[in-house]
Parts: C-alpha cells; structure tokens; sequence
C-alpha cells in the first residue's frame, strides 16, 4: 500500500494529540514541496514515545502491530519525501531567513544542487545564487528532474572554476557518502578559492560526503552556526547539521 496512504489510514486509528501534531506537520510540509515550494516551518521530532504508544493502545484499543508500523512510517518520512520529490537537506523558510538574518545577504554558489531547493531558499531570502548540479542523477530517481530554479550543468570543482570568482560563498548540501569527488572539490576550494566560505549541509561521518572529505575539513567556530541550527532541528535518526569549513 502507498506510504502516504497507509500512515494516514493508521493515524485515524489513534488521534492522540501527538500524533495529530506530526501528521498535521508532515502532511503541510508534503503539499509544500508537491507544489514545489518550500515548506514554512521546521519537521518536529518524528516517531512515536512509550507514551504515546500505550496511549494509542489503551485508550483506542489499537493493536500493538499497528502502532509500530505508525511508528515505522513516521520515522521514515525523510526516505518518502526523497523518493518521490527530490529533497534530501530538509530545509524550510524560516531557516533561509534565520540564515540571511545571521550572515547578511550574499552571493551564494549552491554545487550537488539537485533539485535546488537550497538555492531557492536563500534567494527567495534576498541573497544572489548561482546552483549548479552534474545532473547524473536523473537517470536513478527525480533528483534534479524538476528544479525550483534554473540548475547549471556542472559537476561540483567545474562549477568552482566557472562561478567562483563571481561570489562570497560556496554551499554543499547532501552530497553522496560514496563519491570521492567532494574530498578533490574541497581542496581546489582550499588552494584556489580560500577566501570563500564552504556552508556544508549534512551529517558528519554519516549520511552524506565521502570519509576523506570530513578527515580533510577544517571546521570553523563561528557562534552564528548556533542559532541558524537551532533553526534546522533535528527530527529523525539522521544527525544533520550545518558546518562551515574553510
């Protein structure tokens, strides 16, 4: 049975206000992003607490099989939304504004842009964005088969060498754990570019970006990052976050 329809059929069985909280929240952001826009407001934490889950038990006489599989389906949202739109860096409005608020506007260089919806959040921020993305995706899933913005073709370093004059700073969000080519991009960054900032979007040592590109980073302390990951919370087992790197 399809995913969306499932979770909603299993949700019905047990209104409690936690679970009509996330289902409100996840079913806003899917119409946001199917209309390809970005969603407002950050995802609260997904998946069901002990609580909860005797609650939906006990007081709604819902089978425990049942409450695991809402369980399931809640905490795997990030892996629907990603199949079917694209999106990988959950991010939203009031993170791109909490950004901006935080670092100014700025010329922006998005690589590994996917779909962009990165690029569109700082521009419709006020900032001036060049994405780029190699596009070879397309053949696997629908990442960077409908952009939000005009997308470049060029891989990550060939668009450093083409746009990388013309900004102040570069973004990576999400790139792949099983490609080498971010440790290369990151020092023609370092000896060609070094006056750009790298804003990475991911998980450190996890999810996203080759092992040799997080042994080579150079993490830069800056007290802004506080506040603008305050802004991006975490809400499933994936720990992302944002780094600056020089």
């Amino acid at each position: 049975m399809d995913y969306w329809v499932k979770l909603n059929q299993l949700a019905e069985t047990m209104p409690t206000p936690a679970i009509r909280q996330q289902v409100a929240a996840l079913t806003a952001w899917r119409t946001a992003v199917a209309a390809h826009q970005l969603p407002t407001a950050a995802l609260p934490r997904l998946g069901l607490t002990g609580e909860t889950m005797a609650e939906a038990q006990y007081d709604f006489q819902v089978p425990l099989r049942a409450v695991v599989a809402l369980d399931h389906l809640l905490r795997h949202f990030r892996q629907y939304i990603a199949y079917h739109f694209g999106m990988w860096a959950f991010v939203q409005q009031s993170l791109f504004a909490e950004w901006t608020a935080l670092f100014g506007p700025r010329r922006y260089l998005e690589v590994a842009a996917g779909n962009g919806y990165v690029s569109f959040g700082l521009q419709a921020a006020g900032n001036r964005v060049i994405a780029s993305d190699s596009l070879t995706w397309q053949s696997q899933n629908v990442t960077g088969q409908t952009p939000l913005l005009p997308v470049h073709r060029a891989g990550a370093s060939a668009a450093l060498w083409q746009w990388g004059a013309q900004v102040d700073a570069v973004v990576m969000a999400w790139s792949p754990d099983h490609e080498w080519s971010d440790a290369a991009f990151l020092q023609l960054l370092r000896t060609r570019f070094s006056t750009l900032d790298l804003f990475v979007i991911g998980e450190r040592n996890g999810a996203t970006n080759s092992r040799l590109f997080w042994q080579l980073a150079h993490f830069v302390p800056d007290r802004r990052l506080l506040p603008l990951n305050r802004a991006f919370p975490r809400f499933d087992a994936i720990n992302d976050r944002i780094y600056l790197i020089r």
